[in-house]
């Protein structure tokens, strides 16, 4: 089986990195895989691009495969794209954003290749006018989340029998806490025994910190002795995060090490005690919950989007309305009942490895592809 993955993004952000992971697994499986994404010009940081080397894939940088709906360049890319095809035939197509999909639809009208998507979004396809034509043609849709998937059934008509749920996938040997990584919490100068919480977010200001730091302040008033980690970027980082845990008396107790990738993103992980996550970014997977919860970390979430059905609600972390109150009673009993804690870690990483991990995924998706070629067939 023969598999061209397109992805309409030269930036490495949102789900470039889960469809690199997923094409890598996929070879890993057997299956000939190969994924198109756009050039940059000459000189310019290409970080999709190394990374997809490093990882063993070549890709092809030959379509323009413009992030946004451009009629002419489509047409160009959609010709360009037919050839491609005439040439090198592929059993299926599979795309992972809007303007791959267009393309990838326009350039197999007439030859029949089947063409199949993979939906970040996890409460389901968001724009009707710009979603329903592309699903008319797409043999099968991956969803991230059962809620995404009723959502375009009963949006869209898109049949249930041709859609399935696919679970994020995250590198589980990479985030594994019995591997050795920097040490965190020394880095930060946390001490040893204090109750770490965990945000890994771009520091933008709909994301709640104040609710979180509200929180916070009520664990430090009940005897907790309570840090926080803010991980990620953002102009906003003085507005949204220092500026307010200064304001409520916390300013010794939030640590913003800005953005950390690598084995320092690993180990700063390992510091938390736990997670918590309030509102899903451009990312509606939710990706960073994963990882940490393969890092046994319990997650602390809110109802919105997908994280209800990431997170079990007092089995592997807590699930809540994201008031700072009911914020404060989640931190609390994991901050001062640590059997229960560590219950609940061990349930995390468990739920992590069986469900999250790359293999996982890739083989729910290539089930999804052996359906499709298998009603062609009949």
């Amino acid at each position: 089986m023969n598999v061209l993955h397109l992805f309409s993004n030269a930036k490495f952000t949102g789900p470039a990195e889960l469809a690199l992971n997923l094409c890598v697994t996929l070879r890993s499986l057997g299956v000939g895989v190969d994924l198109a994404f756009p050039a940059l010009p000459t000189g310019r940081a290409h970080t999709l691009l190394d990374t997809a080397r490093a990882r063993g894939i070549e890709p092809i940088l030959d379509l323009r495969l413009s992030k946004h709906e451009n009629p002419v360049v489509n047409w160009l890319d959609a010709r360009a794209l037919a050839r491609f095809l005439d040439r090198s035939p592929y059993d299926l197509i599979h795309c992972h954003l809007d303007n791959d999909h267009r393309i990838a639809l326009a350039a197999t009208r007439v030859r029949g290749i089947p063409v199949v998507r993979s939906s970040y979004e996890g409460l389901g396809l968001s724009k009707p006018r710009r979603h329903r034509p592309l699903l008319r043609r797409t043999a099968r849709l991956f969803q991230p989340s059962q809620r995404a998937l009723r959502h375009d059934h009963e949006t869209y008509g898109y049949p249930l029998g041709s859609m399935q749920v696919v679970s994020g996938a995250i590198d589980v040997a990479r985030f594994d806490p019995a591997r050795e990584v920097p040490d965190g919490r020394g880095k930060l100068g946390i001490p040893a025994g204090a109750f770490v919480i965990g945000i890994v977010a771009r520091m933008q200001t709909h994301r709640r910190y104040e609710d979180f730091f509200s929180a916070m302040r009520l664990l430090t008033d009940a005897g907790v002795d309570a840090h926080a980690i803010v991980v990620g970027r953002g102009t906003n980082q003085e507005s949204v995060g220092k500026v307010p845990a200064r304001r409520i008396g916390l300013g010794d107790r939030v640590h913003f090490p800005g953005y950390v990738s690598g084995d320092d993103y690993v180990g700063v992980l390992g510091a938390f005690d736990t997670k918590v996550f309030l509102v899903p970014g451009s990312d509606g997977t939710c990706r960073a919950v994963r990882e940490a919860m393969a890092m046994g970390k319990p997650a602390v979430v809110s109802e919105r989007g997908m994280l209800p059905e990431i997170v079990a609600d007092g089995v592997d972390g807590f699930v809540c309305d994201g008031s700072p109150e009911a914020l404060y009673r989640a931190l609390s009993a994991l901050a001062t009942d640590r059997p229960r804690r560590e219950r609940m870690s061990r349930a995390a990483r468990n739920k992590a490895v069986s469900t999250f991990s790359l293999e996982a995924q890739a083989r729910a998706v290539l089930t999804g592809y052996e359906a499709v070629l298998e009603e062609r067939r009949a």
